[in-house]
């Protein structure tokens, strides 16, 4: 009985004890909370100059320079982000610090790091509210509380009263015109760039992707032009970077190193020093307004960084017979020209599009190299172009006028397949890229002179 009492007491006192979190010895939770927020708002306030951040959202990006001077409110977040007009190269903001999961840094207002955390619809991995774990040394550390998996560690040093100087605003901008023709139908393709080491005849063939600060290098060539790449032929690189911008440089995270031409070549900043729009346009028929950037890079040379369409992706489209539906033609804005343009305005009933490259059908009316339409009641008509080959992606379309119809044609339709075939491949070069899509091959067309897009299926 005495026994029975003696644990009964001793079970109430416990859960007492456990209902006491502050314990007698210790302030109660509210205040401890209160000075940890207070505590860490102190440190944020207390460099000079502030703190330093590079920031790396994920492991395959790129940096991003972020500078922050906090006060009791607000804080001044300068970038070398150029998105929205520049609106995130200078902007104060307000801020708090909470305490749910720990102590939380947060940004209350639209800011750089709001931005990048909605690209890529919000996949990128950006984020725009951290957590703080541990001061080390003079250094503040952070993680992402909205990653998932392995958190993003960001690490916020005090800054130095030059570290603005850093900052290569007038790269970050002019890296954008690089994009202004490229695919973007469905699914866009990082902008391709033919960076011409003049000094050593060589050029290296590199995606860039400006929001997420990477590059792919897909293939390097010796030559400098166009014409001399595809007689010479190329190494493929299959090489990936982040870069950061800094000081008037753009610097490869991981180098660039590989051998052509009898030269072992690295190649792993690029001081980009003079801009302009009079570079050859991918289009011939278009005068010269496409972005040119001039630099050096140490140990190398003159460097010239150029936009162009020639890529490894699309190399693989070969001699086969395509097709696909008709909807998944596409204009420059990106509308279907079956909906809304020159299939729809002539052919309202056609049901798919052919394209037909250098393959023998069994029946011999058919040109091997032919592109058309197949219309609603099952009719195909093509229209005959020139023999042509895939020059590393770079495929011509001379059109002819000779004509298949696999029926009997209504009086202006040859007119029509004129008018809807001269149009999509006005200029008569198209690049050939892939689109990834799991369990078929397809590939898409893309016009320079009208940045039409015509998506192919095996």
């Amino acid at each position: 009985m005495y026994r029975l009492i003696g644990t009964y007491i001793l079970f109430v006192l416990l859960v007492a004890a456990c209902n006491n979190d502050d314990g007698p010895n210790l302030p109660p939770y509210e205040e401890r909370v209160s000075t940890a927020i207070n505590s860490l708002q102190s440190e944020l306030m207390t460099p000079a100059e502030g703190w330093k951040l590079e920031y790396k959202p994920v492991p395959e990006s790129g940096v991003f320079l972020v500078l922050m001077e906090f006060t009791e409110k607000e804080v001044r977040l300068r970038s070398d982000v150029g998105g929205n007009n520049g609106q995130f190269f200078d902007q104060t903001i307000p801020y708090r610090i909470d305490n749910a999961l720990g102590l939380e840094l947060i940004f209350e207002t639209y800011c750089v790091f709001s931005y990048l955390f909605e690209q890529d619809q919000a996949t990128f991995g950006a984020e725009f509210e951290f957590l703080f774990k541990e001061k080390v040394g003079e250094n503040l550390v952070f993680e992402s509380k909205t990653d998932v998996g392995s958190r993003t560690q960001l690490e916020f040093e005090p800054a130095n009263s030059n570290d603005e100087d850093l900052f290569s605003r007038d790269i970050a901008a002019n890296l954008d015109a690089f994009s202004s023709i490229s695919p973007k139908a469905l699914s866009p393709v990082p902008p391709q760039q033919q960076i011409v080491l003049e000094d050593l005849g060589v050029s290296v063939f590199w995606s860039l992707d400006n929001q997420k600060r990477n590059v792919v290098s897909q293939f390097a060539g010796e030559g400098t032009t166009v014409e001399e790449i595809i007689a010479n032929g190329g190494i493929l690189l299959n090489h990936s970077s982040g870069y950061a911008l800094f000081d008037g440089f753009l610097v490869l995270q991981e180098p660039l190193l590989f051998s052509l031409a009898g030269q072992n070549i690295t190649l792993e900043r690029i001081a980009l020093t003079d801009f302009d729009m009079s570079a050859p346009n991918a289009c011939p028929t278009e005068p010269d307004n496409a972005p040119r950037y001039r630099g050096f890079t140490p140990g190398i040379g003159d460097v010239t960084m150029l936009s162009t369409l020639l890529s490894s992706d699309g190399q693989d489209f070969q001699p086969n017979v395509y097709t696909v539906n008709a909807f998944f033609i596409f204009d420059g804005d990106g509308n279907s020209l079956l909906e809304d343009g020159v299939i729809g305005d002539n052919f309202p009933d056609a049901s798919g599009f052919a394209f037909l490259y250098g393959v023998e059908l069994t029946n011999p009316d058919i040109p091997m190299n032919s592109v058309g339409l197949i219309l609603d009641d099952g009719e195909i008509y093509l229209r005959e172009f020139e023999p042509t080959t895939t020059d590393i992606n770079r495929v011509e379309i001379i059109l002819k006028n000779n004509f298949y119809h696999s029926g009997t044609p209504k009086p202006g339709d040859q007119q029509k397949l004129i008018a809807v075939t001269d149009e999509i491949f006005a200029g008569g070069i198209t690049y050939a890229f892939d689109l990834p899509i799991t369990g078929i091959t397809v590939h898409r067309l893309f016009n320079p002179c009208n940045q039409y897009e015509v998506f192919l299926v095996e």
